[in-house]
C-alpha cells in the first residue's frame, strides 16, 4: 500500500505493467523493468489538495531509481525486443510439402469370357484352368495317369525274358495312361473270380477224358447237332445231354482253353477294362460286363447258326467290349506295348524287345481289325470273331449311350469331343460339367 502524499505518476507501460515513477520524472522515459522498453511519463499535473492520496494501486512496480532530468536518454536496448503479443500465438507457418504426383489410373486389360465355363480371362490366356480347355479351340486338356510307368517296365521286361521261351513273338498292352477318379473294383474281381473258375474248369473238364455233361454245359454251345453227335460214341466228348442253355451266355466268359488263353485276355481286361471301370464307376461296370459278355454270346450264335454243334468259351467277347468302350471314352490317350520276338535258330536265341507308346484307338483298331478281316473273307480258324464284333460293337454303342444322357463325363476327352471340339457340348455337356458315374 502507498502512504498518504504519495505523488507517484502511474503510467501503463506496453507490455501492460502499470508502473508508478516519481514526480521528477514527469515529462521524461523511463525504462520499463518488466520488458526493458522505454516509456514516455507524462508532465505532472497539479495536485489536487482535497483529494487524499491513494497510495499505490495493487500490481503498480515501483521505479526506485533515480532518472535524471532534462534531455530524455538514449536508451540502448541489451536484447532484441520481443515480439508483438499476437505474435505469441501465431503459427510460423511451414513449406507446404509438394503434392504426391497424381497417379494415371490404369488401362484397361482386355478379357475374354471362357466358352465353357463363362468366367472371364485376361485376353492373353490360351487356357482356361478352371475347366482346363483351350479357350480357342474349346478342346480339353488331356489329362493322364502315368504314375508307376517305369516298375510296370522293369517288370515287363523281367517277364518276357524268361516267357519268349514259351511264345517267341507277341504284341501285348501293359499299362494305360487314361485317368478315371474311382478304383476298379469290378474288373481286378472279376480278373481274380475268372482265373479261380477257369482253373477248376481247365483241371474238371479239359484234361478230363470223360468230362461231366453239367460241366460242359457251362460253354456256350451253337450250331445245329449232326447225326453223328446224336448218336455219338463211347470215345465222343459230345453227348446228347450238351445243348444250348441260357445260362452259357454268361458262364462262357469265365472259362478259358489253356493258360495262354487265359493270360491273353486278363491282359486286356485289367490294362483297357480297368480304365473304362474307373471312369464309368464300380456299379455301371458290374451292370455292363454281363450284358457286353451276352451281346458277343448273341453275336457268335447268330453267325454260326448253320454250323456243327460246337462250344465257345473265353472273356474275349466281353473284354473286346470293354475295349469298344475304351475307344470311346479315351481315344487319344497313350496305351503303352510291348512287342517282342525271339527267333530261335534264325535270330540266335536273341530276344528283341521293344516298348513303346502309342494312342488308345490305334491299338483298339489293331485288334479289332484281325476280326474284321476274317469275318469279311470268311477265313476260319479256332478264335469266335464275331463274338469279338458283336462285344465290341455293344461296348461302342454303350459308351456312347452314357455321354449323351450325362451319366459319365469323359472332361472332353471321348471320341465325339475329339472329334467336334466344343460343337460337341450341346450333346454332352460342357468338360466342366459334374459327373454322375455310380461308386
Amino acid at each position: 500500500m502507498g502512504t498518504p502524499g504519495d505523488q507517484r505518476i502511474r503510467v501503463r507501460c506496453a507490455c501492460g505493467a502499470r508502473l508508478a515513477a516519481p514526480p521528477n520524472a514527469a515529462g521524461r522515459r523511463v525504462r520499463c523493468p518488466k520488458c526493458g522498453q522505454a516509456v514516455a511519463v507524462p508532465s505532472a499535473a497539479p495536485a489536487a489538495p482535497s483529494l487524499p492520496s491513494v497510495g499505490a494501486l495493487p500490481g503498480d512496480v515501483a521505479i526506485s531509481d533515480p532518472v535524471q532530468v532534462g534531455t530524455p536518454p538514449t536508451i540502448t536496448p541489451t536484447a532484441s525486443p520481443p515480439p508483438p503479443r499476437d505474435d505469441v500465438y501465431r503459427l510460423t507457418p511451414q513449406a507446404a510439402s509438394p503434392k504426391p504426383p497424381r497417379l494415371r489410373e490404369p488401362a484397361a486389360v482386355p478379357t475374354q469370357v471362357c466358352p465353357s465355363c463363362r468366367k472371364t480371362l485376361p485376353a492373353s490366356d490360351v487356357i482356361c484352368v478352371e475347366c482346363g480347355i483351350n479357350i480357342k479351340t474349346g478342346r480339353s486338356l488331356l489329362i493322364t495317369q502315368d504314375e508307376g510307368l517305369d516298375e510296370t517296365y522293369a517288370n515287363t521286361e523281367g517277364l518276357l525274358r524268361w516267357l519268349s521261351w514259351v511264345v517267341p513273338i507277341g504284341a501285348y498292352p501293359v499299362a494305360s495312361e487314361a485317368f478315371g477318379c474311382r478304383k476298379p473294383w469290378v474288373v481286378r474281381t472279376t480278373a481274380v473270380a475268372t482265373t479261380i473258375i477257369s482253373l477248376w474248369f481247365l483241371a474238371a473238364v479239359v484234361f478230363n477224358p470223360e468230362p461231366a455233361a453239367a460241366q460242359a454245359n457251362l460253354m456256350l454251345w451253337s450250331g445245329q447237332r449232326t447225326a453223328a453227335q446224336t448218336n455219338p460214341s463211347h470215345d465222343d466228348f459230345v453227348e446228347t445231354e450238351v445243348r444250348y442253355q441260357p445260362h452259357q451266355l454268361v458262364t462262357h466268359a469265365f472259362l478259358h482253353g489253356g493258360l495262354l488263353h487265359l493270360a491273353s485276355n486278363l491282359l486286356f481286361l485289367l490294362v483297357l477294362g480297368s480304365r473304362v471301370n474307373a471312369l464309368i464307376g464300380n456299379i455301371l461296370t458290374v451292370a455292363l460286363y454281363p450284358l457286353l459278355a451276352i451281346a458277343s454270346a448273341l453275336a457268335h450264335l447268330a453267325a454260326t447258326a448253320s454250323e456243327p454243334l460246337h462250344p465257345m468259351l473265353g472273356a474275349s467277347g466281353a473284354v473286346m467290349g470293354l475295349a469298344g468302350m475304351y475307344l470311346v471314352l479315351f481315344p487319344i490317350h497313350k496305351v503303352h506295348m510291348a512287342a517282342w520276338w525271339r527267333l530261335g535258330w534264325i535270330g540266335a536265341f536273341q530276344l528283341n524287345l521293344k516298348l513303346f507308346a502309342v494312342r488308345g484307338f490305334w491299338v483298339v483298331l489293331f485288334y479289332i481289325a484281325f476280326d474284321v478281316v476274317y469275318t469279311t473273307f470268311g477265313l476260319k480258324d479256332d478264335v469266335a470273331h464275331w463274338a469279338h464284333l458283336g462285344g465290341f460293337l455293344t461296348g461302342a454303342a454303350a459308351a456312347l449311350l452314357l455321354l449323351v444322357v450325362r451319366l459319365v463325363n469323359a472332361h472332353g476327352d471321348d471320341l465325339i469331343s475329339v472329334l467336334l471340339g466344343k460343337h460337341a457340348w450341346k450333346l454332352l455337356g460342357t468338360p466342366n460339367r459334374a459327373g454322375r458315374a455310380l461308386w
